[in-house]
């Protein structure tokens, strides 16, 4: 049993300690703004974004990667295009600049009252390592974060350690089954009442009331007899 749980805390420590390792190894996130050279909104937020890169605390949390969207060019029709994709994939459809992605969240427009909800965001979206869905959908693909990795996988390892777990507790049972059941076999053997004696005593009684009987016959007999020789003699 004891071998049993020094494996079990073995193995969750196995489980857990990823999360410490991508915990140490935190990277900064990205933070898209979609803008055009035109609108003096895209230039509001330009400026809050580089002044919160300098920040000592939130500077090393992202990287702004901008996106121009006014133009011709064939990059800025791949902005567009890309504007659009990020859209559609929150439900919506893009209509203007400037449009903030962090993460899993968006924001369209900017105004001074956002700043403490944007900060926020990126410091959550930092802490988390949040999933890159720009990124995802620039390559094809939308993939899970690395924290939601970690714990698919300490979900799976809880769940095979535990099983494995059960199954040992279910083997001991069904090695004491047998035993106990031998146990109250002979609990039942010790307690039972002996069927045959009663009639080992009733055999002996009947035994008893015939010679007592043949006895009487005996009696009755030599009575008669001595009876019957007393009446010969008186004739």
């Amino acid at each position: 049993m004891k071998k049993m749980k020094y494996l079990f805390c073995a193995l969750l420590s196995l489980i857990f300690m990823p999360m410490f390792v991508f915990a140490a190894e935190k990277e900064p996130i990205n933070v898209y703004i979609f803008k055009s050279s035109t609108c003096p909104h895209c230039q509001d937020a330009m400026s809050f974004f580089s002044e919160l890169k300098e920040d000592s605390q939130y500077g090393s949390y992202f990287n702004l990667v901008p996106f121009e969207t006014n133009g011709t060019s064939s990059e800025i029709k791949e902005n567009v295009s890309l504007a659009e994709k990020v859209a559609k994939h929150f439900g919506t459809v893009f209509e203007g600049v400037p449009l903030i992605v962090i993460g899993e969240e968006r924001y369209e427009g900017f105004a001074s009252s956002m700043s403490s909800q944007i900060k926020k965001e990126i410091e959550t979206c930092y802490q988390s390592q949040c999933e890159d869905i720009v990124a995802g959908i620039q390559n094809g693909t939308l993939k899970g974060s690395s924290f939601d990795a970690v714990m698919i996988f300490v979900i799976l390892g809880v769940f095979f350690v535990g099983g494995g777990y059960f199954i040992y507790l279910a083997r001991q049972k069904t090695e004491e089954e047998p035993a106990l059941k031998k146990e109250e076999e002979l609990e039942t053997k010790v307690l039972e009442p002996v069927k045959d004696e009663p009639k080992k005593v009733a055999k002996k009684t009947t035994t008893t009331t015939t010679k007592k009987t043949t006895q009487a016959k005996k009696k009755t007999t030599s009575t008669k007899g001595k009876k019957a020789s007393e009446q010969k003699k008186n004739k």
